[in-house]
């Protein structure tokens, strides 16, 4: 079977990027392969919006039933590609049906994080990344009245409250002081912990799995500072790993991820790779970065599939994120990253303001908190490169009243 363009990958980043075809190239055919069940859909509602009644699973897709077809487009679901061969231009599923293309793009995503402790493969024990996986624990609530949430970053510490919102309770172990402690500076994430305290939550801070035990249908989860947790379900969140085995068996350049340039181009000029799995030139803030953002699938996505069309369009985007929690949201740009100087400009402490992420006084990036529709002038800020004083900073956050 041969097709113009063949995409392996069936997340946001390959949906996105047929949209990127089709606005260069109406007529050559491509073939969308997926292991997933489902048409691509939007993954952030299923630690967010689903559980809070802020949306339906009627409104995952991203695109409707007939799009595909309408467009041209093969959707093969529940296949697995297991072999790529740059040479001949050709990639196996796992049913040994041989795919020809004539340009390819890599949108495999990430897997979650495996915990690699005794006991980790008991049957309560979950993961959570897919819709499969929001349908089961959706599913299981009705025999389950207390859970674990394991991890300290996004998907843990939405699922923490999505789980207790539901009406569980929620034990939420966190393996530093407070949740999310690469991203927040240490009083903000104080708060948060505490947040989370009073609406419900027990936490367990500086904690990690050391072992898990079946005990008469319940799930014993032994610490490793020595405590013990009983309970009916455990929900791992502890991060993806990029899915880069078929570009690393096929010779692509590989590091954080499969390494492209700033055309979303590997290492093969007929390869093309995107998304959560792509290693790419973070052009504002001048370094290479993997970024598993729902903002960055979509663009890098199209810009990867105009590409793979001949648009020949460089990839300079800055990615916008969020989260939110209970009655407490954000919206980001830029490098989050905690090690960075952290200076907020509160309207109100921890709960409405904006904090600056700094290197030499110049923004790397901008978190709003509880501040809405000022995403393009944090990422003015982040582009313009500049250092500012603290004055010019608090001079910008009252200019937003």
């Amino acid at each position: 079977m041969q097709h113009q363009y063949v995409i392996v990958g069936g997340g946001l980043a390959a949906a996105s990027a047929v949209e990127g075809i089709r606005a260069h190239d109406a007529d050559g055919t491509v073939l969308v392969i997926s292991r997933e069940n489902h048409p691509p859909y939007h993954r952030p509602p299923l630690s967010k919006g689903l559980w809070f009644g802020k949306t339906t699973k009627d409104k995952l897709p991203v695109h409707e039933p007939a799009f595909y077809k309408q467009h041209g487009v093969e959707l093969s679901l529940r296949r697995e590609v297991v072999e790529l061969d740059p040479e001949n231009h050709t990639v196996w599923d796992d049913r040994g049906v041989a795919h020809q293309y004539g340009r390819l793009l890599l949108a495999t995503g990430g897997r979650p994080r495996r915990l690699e402790v005794e006991g980790s493969d008991l049957e309560g024990i979950h993961y959570f990344r897919s819709l499969e996986d929001y349908l089961f624990l959706e599913g299981s609530l009705g025999r389950v009245q207390h859970a674990v949430v394991l991890g300290g970053g996004f998907i843990a510490i939405e699922l923490a409250a999505a789980l207790l919102h539901a009406g569980r309770e929620v034990t939420f172990v966190y393996p530093h002081d407070y949740p999310l402690a690469r991203v927040l500076p240490r009083d903000l994430g104080l708060f948060v912990a505490d947040f989370y305290r009073q609406k419900g939550v027990e936490t367990v801070s500086n904690e990690a799995a050391m072992s898990f035990e079946d005990q008469a249908g319940l799930i014993v989860l032994r610490t490793r500072q020595g405590n013990t947790i009983t309970t009916q379900v455990v929900v791992a969140g502890v991060g993806i790993e990029p899915q880069v085995e078929l570009a690393e068996a096929a010779g692509l350049g590989v590091g954080n991820g499969i390494e492209v340039d700033e055309y979303a181009r590997t290492t093969d000029p007929d390869i093309f790779a995107a998304g959560d799995v792509a290693e790419f030139p973070y052009l504002a803030l001048g370094e290479r970065a993997r970024v598993e953002h729902w903002d960055h699938a979509i663009h890098h996505g199209r810009n990867a599939g105009a590409n793979m069309a001949g648009a020949h369009e460089v990839y300079a985007h800055l990615p916008m994120f969020y989260s939110d929690f209970f009655e407490l949201g954000w919206e980001a740009v830029g490098d989050l990253d905690g090690s960075l100087k952290v200076e907020p400009v509160w309207k109100e402490p921890f709960r409405e303001g904006v904090l600056f992420y700094l290197r030499d006084d110049v923004i790397r990036g901008v978190l709003l908190w509880n501040v809405w529709e000022r995403v393009e002038w944090a990422r003015e800020l982040v582009r313009e490169g500049r250092a500012m004083s603290a004055g010019e900073r608090a001079d910008l956050v009252a200019s937003l009243a």
